[in-house]
């Protein structure tokens, strides 16, 4: 039982974590993007949420698929050597 408590728990912070994350670097790059672009200000929102409903489950799914490898590779890079 505990175990399985764990186990939700664990894909709960990994699902918020790859929503949050994915969330805020689809938001920074699309707007940087529109704002080097000179998108005007009065169609600014709808690009910027054309853009975002885009690339936000891309990022989502990359993350979720991607970040447990480069985790990893983190790991192996840097040991501890203490």
């Amino acid at each position: 039982m505990v175990n399985s408590t764990n186990k939700r728990v664990a894909l709960k912070r990994k699902l918020l974590f790859a929503m949050l994350m994915s969330l805020v670097t689809v938001n920074i790059v699309s707007l940087s993007i529109l704002f080097m672009q000179h998108v005007p200000m009065d169609r600014l929102l709808e690009k910027w949420l054309t853009s975002i409903t885009v690339a936000w489950p891309i990022v989502f799914i990359s993350i979720l698929l991607i970040a447990p490898s480069l985790l990893r590779l983190t790991e192996r890079l840097i040991k501890d050597t203490t």
